[in-house]
């Protein structure tokens, strides 16, 4: 099943806040394995405009370090997953979730207090 990743970005890293971020990393996947990739504006700086622009470009997981929890349910309501305190540089990060390192709900992140949302 191909999905579509989402990582805003700090120059190669990935961004601290996804409000912050000025571009975003966008990965077709499929069985995990990376189909497709291109680097786009995220443009509006309100938040739901921004959300929904993620909706259109089709991106369905959302990595980044911190993400407005008020603009959760939008996010859910839009099919979109999103698993915050990600960081280090965007390659490495996408290397991980590929590898399934990085993954939803797992206890490992529940402990380190990381926020994510519910899976659709």
């Amino acid at each position: 099943m191909k999905t579509c990743v989402g990582i805003p970005l700090f120059g190669t890293e990935v961004s601290p806040r996804f409000c912050f971020a000025d571009t975003i990393l966008i990965v077709e996947v499929e069985r995990n394995r990376e189909e497709r990739r291109f680097i786009t504006s995220l443009g509006d700086p309100w938040l739901p405009k921004r959300v929904a622009d993620l909706a259109t470009l089709g991106v369905r997981t959302l990595l980044c370090g911190a993400f407005n929890r008020a603009y959760l349910p939008t996010a859910n309501r839009l099919g979109i997953q999103v698993i915050t305190g990600v960081s280090g540089e965007a390659e490495t990060v996408l290397a991980r979730f590929l590898c399934g390192e990085i993954i939803p709900g797992s206890s490992k992140m529940r402990r380190c207090r990381r926020l994510v949302s519910p899976a659709r």
